[in-house]
Order: C-alpha cells, then sequence, then structure tokens
C-alpha cells in the first residue's frame, strides 16, 4: 500500500518532492537531469488522452519511486520511451546517466522495424528481449510493470478493440509476470484496471454488490475483527486484525467457472481478513487462537509458512465459520512477510529498517531468473518462449516431494515429466516411469498436491515429441524441445547423407571416392556452409541429390558413364530410424509392402504404400518427387509398426468381446477403435501392432474365421486383395 496517495495529475514537482524523501541531493539531480531531458525528447508530442507526453513517464517514475527504488531505476523510467519513439540513442542516455540506465531503457524499447509478419509476432520477439534484459537486471521487469499500469489506467481514450486487446495482454503477461515478481500491490492494480476495461459491465456490477454487501454488514464484521484482536490480547499476543478488499477479478472468475454462487450475500461470500504478528512462532500461535474462537472449516488450512509459494509468499491460511454462518477467511503473517507479499523484491527498499536483514525475496527472485535464462538457452524461437513462460506464469502451485523430502514447487495439472524436469534436465531426459505415493504411474499422470514422487529412468531413454501434449512447466516443455531439435538435426544430417550417397552409388560413385577439391567447390557454388548443412538441405528436399551428385563427379567422369551404369539406387529404410523417418498414419506402410517417400522440410522423409491416394491429393505422384525406397532385411526383428484394419460384422452381442480376446491371445497390441453402422451392421476400425504383412495376413486370417465377422480388409486395399 502507497505511503501517501499520488496526485490525480502528477508533475515533475510531485516526483522530485516524493524521491526527495529517501534519495540524497546528488542522486535527486541525477533525476532532474533524467525528467530534462525526457522532457526535450518528447516536446511537442501528445498522447490519446490530450495531456503532453511526459506525464507518461513522470506516472511510470512515481510508481517506481513510492517502490523506493534507486536513482538509476527511475531514471530509466523517466527515459523509457525514449530510445524508442525519439531521435536520442542508447549511447546518448550512457553519455549522460550511465551504462546502468542506458541498458535498462534498452531492455524495456520493444523490438521494431519490418521483421515481423504479425503484431503477435512482434509482441513475443520484444517479451523475449525483455525477459533477456531481465535475468541480466530484474529492475527491466519493474520499469516495464510500472508503464503498464500508467498504460491501463488510461486505456478510456482508446478504441474498444484496443482496450479490450491490451486489458486481455494485460491479465494474460503482466499480471502473472508482476505475481511471479512478488509484487502483489502491483498485480492487483494491474488486474483491476483491466478487468474494468475487458469486461467494464461484469465489474461494475460485482463493485457494486460487494460495496452493499460491506455496507450491509459493516457492524458484524466490525464486530469479529474486534473479537479477534480481543482473543490475541487476552492470549498476549502483539498483533494487527483488519479487512482486506475482495479480489474482483479472482470473484468473477470463481463465478465463471461455477466455483463461486452467483448470489452475493453474506452467506456466499467470505469476510477477508489480516492477521499480523511479530514473528513466525507467533503466526502458529495466532492461528490457534482463531480456531479456538470459531469452527474451522475443515480442508481449508493452509502452511506457505513451511513450504512458501515458488515466488517466497509465506502465511498461515484458515477458513472459519462463525455461530451466525459468516464465512471468514483468515490469513496470518508477519509483518515482515506482510511486506514482502505486497511489495516483494523492492520491500526492502520500502521498510529497510524491518527487513534489513531480509533476503528471502532476493533468493527467490534469483532462482527464478536462473530458470528463465536456462529455458532461454534452450528455447528456439521467441513465440516457443512466450508459450513456455506463460505456462510457468500462470501458477497454481502444488507441493510435491522426492522420496527423500525435497519439495518442489510445480503448477496445478503438472506430471512426472515436469516433476522429473524441475529434479534435473537429464533426470527428465531419461525418466521411463514414476511411482507416485508408492504406486506405479504413467508418464502422463496428473500430480495431486502433497504427492511423493519417485522418477524411475533409463539411460537409454529419450523424451518423445507425443511429452509436448501433457507436459505444462516452462522447464520440461522447453527441454523437450531443445532436445527434438538437436535429435531431428542429427538425424536430417545421416538422412541426407544416406540420400546422396544413394544418388553417387547410382553414378558409380561413393563421398569417399570423391575429392575434397570437388566437395569444397559444390559447397561453396550451393552456398552451403558444410557437408552437415548439405546433407540436411537433402534431406528437407531444398536440394536436388541427384544434381549434387552429379556436381561433385567430374566432368569426364560423368560423360564416361554408359547410359547402363546410370541405374537408381534403392534408399533402404527400417521405418525405425527415429524423427527423420516417419511412416505416415494416412496408409501406415509396414515391411513387406511396396513403399514410396518424398521429402518434407520439417519432418524429413515422409514413407507412404505406393498405392497411397494421400500422394496424388497432395501432388506428390510425379515421378520427380517420389524416392524409389525399400526395406532393409532385418527391419522385423524387434520391431512393432501400425498397421489399421476395417472389419464389417453383424451387431451381435459380444462380438467386439470376441475379436478383442482373440488378438490379446495372439499378444496383438490394439492402439485405437472406432465403431460405426446400423442395428444390425457394424464397420470396426481397429489400428493394431504388428511386426510386418506377413504377421497382419495371419492376424487378419483369424479374425476372418470369427463367428459373425463378415470381412477383414486392410485400410486402403481393396476387397479381397
Amino acid at each position: 500500500m502507497p505511503e501517501e496517495a499520488p496526485p490525480q495529475c502528477i508533475s515533475s514537482t510531485d516526483l522530485i518532492k516524493r524521491v526527495g524523501n529517501y534519495m540524497n541531493d546528488r542522486d535527486v539531480e541525477k533525476v532532474n537531469q533524467a525528467y530534462l531531458l525526457a522532457y526535450e525528447a518528447h516536446d511537442g508530442v501528445i498522447r490519446k488522452s490530450g495531456e503532453a507526453y511526459i506525464f507518461h513517464p513522470i506516472a511510470v517514475a512515481y510508481t517506481l519511486a513510492d517502490l523506493h527504488m534507486d536513482v538509476d531505476t527511475i531514471c530509466a523510467a523517466l527515459l523509457h520511451d525514449v530510445i524508442e519513439d525519439t531521435d536520442f540513442t542508447k549511447k546518448d542516455i550512457s553519455d549522460r546517466f550511465g551504462d546502468v540506465v542506458a541498458d535498462l531503457v534498452d531492455g524495456v524499447t520493444k523490438l521494431s522495424g519490418g521483421r515481423f509478419n504479425t503484431r503477435d509476432e512482434a509482441a513475443a520477439a520484444s517479451f523475449h528481449k525483455m525477459m533477456a534484459a531481465m535475468t541480466h537486471d530484474y529492475r527491466v521487469v519493474l520499469i516495464k510493470l510500472a508503464d503498464r499500469l500508467h498504460n491501463v489506467k488510461t486505456l478510456g481514450v482508446r478504441s474498444p478493440d484496443s482496450r479490450r486487446r491490451i486489458a486481455k495482454e494485460t491479465l494474460d503477461i503482466h499480471v502473472p509476470l508482476a505475481r511471479r515478481m512478488g509484487m502483489n500491490t502491483l498485480r492487483k492494480e494491474l488486474q483491476l484496471n483491466a478487468f474494468k476495461h475487458l469486461h467494464p459491465w461484469r465489474a461494475a456490477r460485482l463493485e457494486k454488490a460487494m460495496q452493499t454487501l460491506v455496507n450491509d454488514n459493516a457492524s458484524e464484521h466490525q464486530e469479529i475483527i474486534q473479537s479477534i484482536k480481543d482473543a490475541l490480547t487476552d492470549n498476549h499476543l502483539e498483533g494487527e486484525v483488519f479487512g482486506w478488499e475482495k479480489n474482483l477479478y479472482k470473484l468473477y472468475k470463481r463465478i465463471k467457472k461455477g466455483k463461486s454462487h452467483k448470489q452475493i450475500n453474506k452467506f456466499t461470500e467470505s469476510l477477508e481478513l489480516r492477521v499480523l504478528v511479530n514473528n513466525s512462532i507467533d503466526c502458529y500461535a495466532a492461528l490457534g487462537i482463531v480456531h479456538q474462537l470459531f469452527y474451522p472449516k475443515v480442508g481449508s488450512f493452509k502452511d506457505f509458512i513451511a513450504t512458501p509459494k515458488g515466488y517466497g509468499f509465506q502465511a498461515l491460511q484458515t477458513a472459519l465459520v462463525t455461530p451466525q454462518r459468516q464465512l471468514i477467511f483468515v490469513q496470518i503473517q508477519s509483518h515482515e512477510m506482510f511486506q514482502i507479499a505486497q511489495y516483494g523484491i523492492t520491500a526492502a527498499n520500502r521498510y529497510p529498517e524491518l527487513l534489513k536483514s531480509s533476503g528471502k525475496s532476493q533468493m527467490y527472485l534469483n532462482r527464478w531468473l536462473q530458470q528463465v535464462e536456462e529455458i532461454q538457452s534452450i528455447t528456439g524461437t521467441a513465440a516457443e518462449f512466450l508459450e513456455d513462460m506463460k505456462a510457468d506464469l500462470f501458477l497454481s502451485e502444488i507441493y510435491v516431494s522426492t522420496p527423500r523430502g525435497e519439495v518442489k514447487v510445480l503448477p496445478k495439472g503438472a506430471t512426472p515429466v515436469d516433476f522429473a524436469y524441475a529434479i534435473h534436465t537429464e533426470v527428465g531426459d531419461k525418466c521411463v516411469s514414476a511411482l507416485i505415493d508408492g504406486e506405479p504411474a504413467r508418464l502422463n499422470a496428473k500430480l495431486a498436491n502433497g504427492a511423493t514422487v519417485l522418477i524411475l529412468t533409463d539411460q537409454e531413454a529419450a523424451p518423445t515429441p507425443n511429452w509436448l501434449n501433457f507436459t505444462v512447466t516452462a522447464k520440461a516443455r522447453s527441454s523437450i524441445r531443445s532436445w527434438i531439435k538437436k535429435r531431428k538435426s542429427h538425424e536430417f544430417i545421416e538422412l541426407g547423407e544416406k540420400i546422396l550417397e544413394k544418388a553417387l552409388l547410382s553414378l558409380n560413385s561413393s563421398l569417399d571416392k570423391i575429392p575434397e577439391k570437388n566437395i569444397d567447390e559444390t559447397l561453396k557454388a550451393l552456398n552451403q556452409e558444410n557437408r552437415d548443412a548439405l546433407f540436411t538441405s537433402i534431406a528437407n528436399g531444398n536440394q536436388s541429390a541427384k544434381l549434387v551428385a552429379q556436381r561433385l563427379i567430374d566432368d569426364n567422369e560423368l560423360a564416361a558413364l554408359d547410359q547402363q551404369d546410370k541405374k537408381d539406387q534403392l534408399l533402404l529404410i527400417k521405418g525405425t530410424e527415429g524423427l527423420a523417418v516417419n511412416l505416415q498414419t494416412c496408409c501406415y506402410p509396414i515391411p513387406s509392402d511396396s513403399i514410396v517417400a518424398h521429402t518434407n522440410k520439417q519432418t524429413g522423409l515422409e514413407v507412404h504404400r505406393d498405392n497411397c491416394p494421400s500422394l496424388a491429393r497432395t501432388g506428390h505422384s510425379l515421378q520427380k518427387d517420389i524416392f524409389t525406397i525399400a526395406w532393409v532385411d532385418d527391419t522385423n526383428k524387434g520391431s512393432h509398426f501400425l498397421a489399421a484394419l476395417n472389419l464389417s460384422v453383424r451387431n451381435k452381442v459380444g462380438v467386439l468381446s470376441n475379436i478383442t480376446d482373440l488378438l490379446e491371445k495372439m499378444n496383438i497390441n490394439i492402439e485405437d477403435i472406432n465403431i460405426s453402422g446400423d442395428k444390425d451392421m457394424k464397420d470396426m476400425y481397429f489400428l493394431i501392432q504388428v511386426k510386418d504383412g506377413t504377421h497382419l495376413r495371419a492376424v487378419a486370417e483369424s479374425l476372418s474365421n470369427q463367428s459373425h465377422v463378415l470381412d477383414v480388409s486392410r485400410v486402403l486395399d481393396d476387397k479381397n486383395q
């Protein structure tokens, strides 16, 4: 809470007076010089509200001055739009105010230029840049949050679409970012203002309803507060008790999800109270006192002192019910915990005497900054980074522990894979299964609050793209993506080399026979950095292997080759090579099928059965697009492949059970079943795992012999094929 209410329209005099309360004369003069430069830079510029632009940076700086931020932060706040919107450069700022101020301003400055196709793409890039700067100096984000706060407070002059877009972005990015920084006072201001612009009618209705509730029950609420104060005094416990304004946006979200009554009255909405005492021991003593005073609601108690939230929040929380059926939500904290919860890393600036020995907020912030830096180092694009960070910012925490008792704070909905990556990247990469509270669990299982999880690993294991469908933490998702990209890059190189060797073999040559001089000349002519780049380019279809092969061979040798020597060679595959060779689900090719393939820039070699209709539909039926490929002789050793069967059956009781029982006896794993048809006849689709074509034919024959099974055919096959 601010020490004093800011003026309605903040002037430079107000700002100088504010910083003068805690800065020395030299620093105050530096702030004044920053104001003069900002005034010069923005002179003549008018905001959409009609006021001079300079009032915006003054307001941003004043918000940070209220947090007692240092002189460099205040100067950077005043100058935060100078690089982006005026002719002044980063060097100009550095020369006059030092590198620290210049770096802070640059960190807040959005990326500009014609490099982005969409507004979302530009926003993601700017967010990525800001977070990168934040890992070096967290004050960048504080300036950005203060900037957004003033912007969202003055949204009324914008168009409805613009208001909704900015308000939604604020709720999606800036509110959870403020929360993750532990800046709850700033978070609540951002949240309420954004809510009022995103849903003005709903916000007004809720605000009016809550005000009516407070007014109608003021005397009863005051009696409750006084009774708690008296109980603390009677037990010789020093403390403060006061009401707390309910978060309207959270109330709106609860009502929208059906988790709160739409009618707002004393029986449906709790009275929120704060109890502040001197230390953590007194917190537990106060908890006992209020539990003796009113009836505790079963299952409502939470201890965030023993297990703080991921951003350092500490409190005891409990719900109570009075004899008059008034629900009370009580949060108990020490004075230090309360100030840290409101102001996060800046609490020590505002209350140096109270918090002079406290480094808790800095410790939690440093942990998070380290994690952000790690995620940045392995994330590919700005859009992916933004997506991953959103997952981490929207924390509804659960607490999960290792068998040794080490607690990990994870978002609600986290899985054993998220937990494994929270322990260590290598544990995540090698995890194969988990035990949750001693019971075997799948890797995509949702972890419950308080669970104990043991991760089982295998050195031969590796992440799969499917993990991205259920992991939620930024650490897990960015690590999985990084592994896939590295693996994919390696496999594309191997595939490209294999395709080029095939092309050279058709010319009675090989890479080993090609002079190094020819390779260097070819790389230069094709603008390829090295061999790996050339192989990758061939694998993703950007270079023709046949043309590259002909370029590599001397003209004389090429001319000497008889036409009969120039024979196409089969490209042999196992079908289990990994991410660069993909058996297509439109036709499910298996060993012994006649197969063809074409290259795809994203997925590598796409393998089809040669009669697959999708080839013609996508324009790959032309011979120039098709690779001649075949299965290696030992493909089916230990491997299984997906195959699809269509069954026509009579709609009789037990027919499905008979089919699945038969497949179980044949040790056939069923991946998917789909049933359609009418009351007399049913068409059943089975996706199963088989070794090869011979194995599939044996399965189909056994199914054909079942009673009520009229026909069995492979998907895409003609009848009786």
